[in-house]
């Protein structure tokens, strides 16, 4: 006879079975229609990326002062904006300034590289007849590059247009994140309700014990990250200011914070602008560019980062890189930031299921 056990595990069994098929028969389409669910839930998202993150600002502020929560949660907002209202004022001029730099000295590139050609390579008997064809690609490629530039600052109105579905999803995240912070209780309250009415006690409790994991591995992952990476972007501005010298040390310092949040690659996309714009300087200073990030990003993971973020993902190097690339190759920067996170969950869960199924006897 079949129970209602039975049905459920029937169901289950055919759900995964047709999701099993989707991926062998048409991989690239399944994947594309999650980046299209993604997509469609993005406001949610944002929404509740932004209530996780602003939380601590919004209790903090509550604690203090003793307002009601809708004041709380203005303050924190206008806080927010005002800090994001001084960094675009300090670094939009910083960014300009850098391109500005880097286009200029492009045609210097050109005849540094083809000077290298003719004094080095072109010695070499085998490669001599190649040296015409690599000098014209790298001309072609750097012309290429300047075309791009010029193209991006003429048609800068057609980007900014480009970006109303972001700024439409941000708007969204927003009032949504507003909602969440001024009833989490209730909707906290109620889902757990939920939970009990359609499952039993004990699935429900495993439920919202599940949420509650998410939620610790998310908050304490992204914040000890973005300190992190705090701390090593003001570092890096105190080293390109003091010690190496180079220009424009307040754009180049915030990208070796904002890249180094990546775990593992990070680093190495932060470090590409600090080296190129010491090679304006010379090679000499590019060198010592490269040393210094090379002991920052060493003491970042010996020492800064195990005392900020202690083991909070709980992840081997292959289970980070292989969330990265998978979550940026489907989700895009979104992916790739919050792609360790939601491995860290995943392998929770599994080693969790292993834990309580797997039982070989005669081991301790």
């Amino acid at each position: 006879m079949i129970s209602k056990e039975n049905i459920k595990y029937y169901v289950l069994i055919g759900f995964i079975s047709i999701i099993i098929y989707k991926v062998i028969d048409s991989p690239s389409r399944l994947l594309s229609n999650i980046g299209g669910l993604v997509k469609l839930l993005s406001p949610f998202l944002i929404g509740i990326l932004l209530a996780l993150l602003i939380d601590p600002l919004v209790k903090y502020i509550e604690n203090k002062f003793n307002l009601h929560r809708v004041l709380n949660i203005l303050i924190s907002y206008v806080i927010i904006f005002i800090s994001l209202l001084l960094m675009g004022k300090i670094f939009i001029p910083s960014i300009i300034n850098t391109l500005n730099t880097l286009i200029k000295e492009i045609p210097h590139y050109i005849s540094m590289i083809e000077d290298f050609l003719n004094n080095h390579i072109k010695q070499t008997d085998i490669l001599e007849v190649l040296i015409p064809h690599i000098q014209n690609n790298i001309n072609l490629i750097l012309k290429e590059m300047i075309n791009i530039f010029s193209k991006t600052s003429s048609d800068i109105i057609v980007y900014l247009f480009s970006l109303t579905s972001l700024i439409f999803n941000i708007s969204m995240g927003v009032i949504l994140s507003i909602y969440m912070l001024y009833d989490k209780e209730n909707i906290a309250k109620g889902f757990k309700n939920l939970l009990y009415c359609i499952t039993t006690k004990n699935k429900a409790n495993n439920t919202v014990n599940f949420f509650i994991m998410c939620h610790d591995i998310f908050y304490h992952y992204i914040i000890g990250r973005v300190l992190d990476s705090a701390i090593i972007g003001v570092l890096a501005f105190l080293g390109f200011k003091f010690l190496l010298r180079i220009d424009n040390v307040l754009f180049l310092s915030f990208i070796v914070f904002l890249t180094n949040i990546i775990p593992y690659f990070g680093p190495f996309i932060g470090a590409i602008p600090p080296v190129a714009m010491a090679l304006t300087q010379g090679p000499v200073k590019a060198f010592w560019v490269i040393v210094f990030i090379f002991v920052l990003q060493q003491l970042d993971g010996n020492l800064i980062g195990p005392k900020v973020m202690g083991d909070q993902v709980g992840l081997s190097p292959l289970w980070i890189i292989s969330a990265v690339l998978l979550g940026g190759s489907l989700f895009g920067i979104i992916g790739v930031f919050l792609s360790v996170p939601i491995a860290a969950v995943l392998k929770s869960c599994i080693d969790k299921y292993i834990q309580n199924h797997l039982y070989i006897k005669g081991s301790k």
